[in-house]
């Protein structure tokens, strides 16, 4: 831990007039970062931890299988006061320690940027206490134990341009009433700590996807404009390239890595010529913003080829079936690019599909991890 001063927070003393229960105003500079971050921390969470908590990391049975708990963490919601104004993202995971034991990690992540009050900071600590205390509570009814299992509460703060306060590593959240004290103090990331130390990720990111995730992150904040955001994408895809990450690693994080530098669309062309040019030179694909891109022109290209089609046969089935054709065409060369060569039965499949089939299979197409994620309803 760096030697940030600890933050220590009264809640009896927040003022109510600058409490961030006070919806904030709407601002078009805001990104929408909660998505990005839960996919990531699924996706890659012992990596997150390793790199944000290595003193935790050191203690959890890696090899165990871990468990994201989205029906407790609901009922810890439901049970909780709400919070209102700013958006968090909160993540409830059970591990096995090396002792053994089973532990649970909490990570709230506040995705708004940082604090900027110290009002915020109450609510924020107020909020990771009750959480700690209402799992405590639900685990120790539901297990019928004395006492509570090991939890262990991480918050994750996104960082604003501009701040200059040193990094907040601790946060303590702190009641006193007459001669009763409650005193809870967890630990805190800023991003911030890394903004300075690109090399330190890039030196860790063949190791570690979670490391490109972060340096995503610290360009998007550095990038709040988005018109100025291509350079800093590219660079970042084409470090990505050199990690020696298999062709379905670099699928996840360019996806991840584009969601958080979202690009304006009158620049979309601008990487998508970028973004093909990395592709011949590592022999390598992916479905990114070039590929839907791509999809939505071949899509065009093939509605234009049905009406040529059928205004050659001069009636409106053929106009329509020719459409049909150039959807199916596209979406089997894309099924076919990204899963490889397709038995009989799947081409079957696309080619006598009707319009709004061959729609729904094309947007199921941009995340579908494996072939039968394409086909679900």
């Amino acid at each position: 831990m760096s030697s940030s001063p600890l933050r220590q927070h009264d809640p009896a003393s927040v003022d109510h007039a600058t409490s961030p229960d006070s919806p904030e105003p709407d601002t078009q500079a805001r990104n929408d970062y909660d998505s990005p971050w839960k996919e990531a921390l699924e996706l890659f969470f012992p990596q997150a931890i390793q790199l944000l908590a290595p003193d935790l990391y050191a203690l959890v049975d890696w090899a165990a299988p871990i468990g994201f708990l989205d029906k407790e963490l609901q009922a810890i919601r439901h049970a909780a006061v709400p919070s209102k104004g700013r958006k968090m993202v909160d993540k409830l995971v059970k591990v096995r320690l090396l002792s053994g034991h089973p532990a649970y990690l909490q990570v709230h992540l506040e995705v708004q940027g940082r604090l900027a009050t110290e009002a915020d900071f109450r609510a924020f600590s107020w909020r990771v206490f009750q959480y700690h205390t209402l799992l405590q509570i639900r685990e120790m009814r539901r297990q019928s134990l004395a006492t509570p299992p090991p939890i262990y509460s991480l918050g994750i703060l996104i960082d604003q341009p501009g701040v200059e306060e040193p990094p907040v590593t601790q946060l303590v959240h702190r009641d006193k009433y007459l001669s009763q004290k409650t005193e809870f103090v967890f630990p805190v990331v800023e991003l911030r700590q890394w903004a300075n130390r690109l090399d330190d990720l890039d030196a860790l990111a063949p190791h570690n996807p979670f490391a490109v995730f972060v340096m995503a992150q610290i360009q998007a904040s550095r990038h709040p404009d988005k018109a100025t955001r291509l350079r800093p994408l590219i660079d970042l895809v084409r470090r990505l390239y050199g990690y020696g990450y298999d062709r379905d690693r670099i699928g996840q994080l360019v996806r991840l890595v584009e969601w958080v530098i979202r690009l304006p669309t009158d620049l979309e062309t601008d990487y998508l010529q970028a973004a093909r040019q990395l592709e011949q030179e590592h022999e390598m694909s992916y479905v990114t913003i070039a590929e839907r891109v791509y999809t939505q022109q071949g899509l065009k290209m093939g509605i234009e080829q049905g009406i040529e089609q059928g205004i050659e046969r001069g009636i409106e089935q053929g106009i329509e079936r020719g459409i049909e054709q150039g959807q199916a065409n596209l979406l089997l060369r894309l099924v076919e690019r990204r899963f490889g060569a397709q038995a009989d039965d799947v081409h079957e499949k696309i080619r006598s599909a009707n319009s709004a089939q061959l729609e729904a299979w094309s947007l199921n197409f941009v995340d579908a991890q494996v072939l039968d994620d394409v086909f679900k309803d």
